[in-house]
């Protein structure tokens, strides 16, 4: 199973101090996509990190043949 990890931000600053930045560009985890959960309106992407407003969080789903999708 491939993890895609999920960060809940809060601020204006949340591209900027992600943790995510980090663990994703560390090819030991196989990261291919990652998620960031904040109070901004708008949908981003910036490499592997995926910027998502909060309430998006209803729609991730469980598949227990590849791990979370959205």
């Amino acid at each position: 199973m491939v993890a895609q990890p999920i960060e809940v931000k809060s601020g204006k600053d949340y591209t900027v101090r992600s943790a995510l930045n980090i663990f994703v560009q560390n090819e030991d985890y196989h990261v291919k996509k990652a998620y960031v959960v904040s109070n901004e309106w708008t949908v981003s992407q910036k490499g592997k990190i995926i910027y998502l407003p909060v309430y998006y969080i209803m729609f991730f789903q469980h598949d227990s043949g590849s791990g979370m999708l959205l």
